[in-house]
């Protein structure tokens, strides 16, 4: 091989290490925070649990979800009661813009607690 060229296997490792960046860098960022609110709606199931506690628990978590970046409305936090137990959803789509396509990234976290 004469200097200061690059073979083809090379030229398609970097290709494909520039393509592994770009899409990590358009899906890492709404699994990271699908990840980070888990804690907070565990936490909002626990609190909301408690006598009157519902009211303080839906302010601080849609608060959270705003402190993660996400714009939700109202009836995408959901608190139900289903028998005896607390249920906790939130829900939310993210647009993954790709070159000649468009993902949509579907979340759903779903935490249940006893009632007391």
């Amino acid at each position: 091989m004469a200097p200061g060229r690059i073979s083809l296997g090379a030229l398609l490792f970097l290709l494909l290490v520039a393509i592994g960046i770009y899409l990590a860098v358009k899906f890492v960022p709404p699994y990271w925070t699908y990840l980070s609110l888990q804690d907070p709606v565990k936490e909002a199931a626990m609190a909301a649990a408690s006598p009157n506690g519902e009211d303080r628990a839906r302010a601080d978590l849609s608060r959270r979800v705003r402190e993660a970046g996400l714009n939700l409305a109202e009836e995408d936090i959901q608190f139900t009661r289903e028998g005896s137990r607390l249920v906790v959803r939130i829900s939310w789509v993210v647009p993954v813009e790709l070159p000649r396509y468009r993902y949509d990234l579907r979340f759903r976290i779903e935490q249940r607690t006893s009632l007391p």
